[in-house]
């Protein structure tokens, strides 16, 4: 999983926002319909957007959506009651709390993914356990911790990427948790 363009685009417009007026805070009631605009709009491109034909690029589609238009409006209709509409707030703060959002739906899809889906993505001649041990294995992480391994692969890929553009030597290969995951579900079962 990693960071959605929507959320950069949706953070950098609510900064311009408030740098074209000049103000050092807005509304937080005019933060919250603004996101809440901007996630409906992401969520209509991701609808409307042509299947894709790799499989990769299919399932990020997916979590796209599953975050966009299943987890992410409610979650901001519930941000919006946390304060009061004509709170002074900065286009920074609001933004953390918005990414707080976005983190959370990303956590949720990870595990709604691999609860429902986990038999596309399954390797070929993987165990019949493989599932099983993979559903369980993410059910027990924590967000936090499908969070920060998330943040860590992206920063780890931008790396590589950087690198390679650089004619650099590339860092190692992360490997994630769910990469261990992976490794470790594909191994036999253990004899009885």
């Amino acid at each position: 999983m990693r960071r959605i363009l929507g959320l950069s685009l949706l953070i950098g417009a609510l900064g311009t926002a408030s740098a074209a007026a000049q103000q050092p805070a807005l509304p937080f009631g005019d933060l919250v319909t603004a996101a809440g605009e901007q996630i409906a709009d992401q969520c209509v491109r991701l609808l409307d957007a042509p299947r894709s034909t790799n499989e990769l690029a299919e399932r990020a589609a997916e979590m796209s959506k599953a975050v966009f238009c299943d987890c992410m409006p409610p979650a901001i209709v519930s941000l919006g009651r946390a304060r009061a509409p004509n709170e002074l707030i900065t286009s920074d703060e609001f933004g953390a709390l918005v990414l707080r959002e976005f983190d959370v739906c990303g956590a949720r899809a990870v595990r709604e993914t691999t609860r429902r889906d986990c038999a596309k993505f399954t390797p070929p001649n993987a165990p019949p356990t493989y599932c099983a041990c993979f559903s369980a294995a993410v059910d027990k992480l924590t967000d936090e911790q499908i969070i920060e391994d998330s943040i860590a692969s992206r920063d780890n890929l931008e790396q590589r990427r950087d690198a390679r553009s650089n004619s650099t030597p590339e860092p190692p290969l992360f490997e994630g948790l769910m990469a261990r995951i992976d490794r470790q579900c594909r191994l036999p079962a253990p004899a009885q």
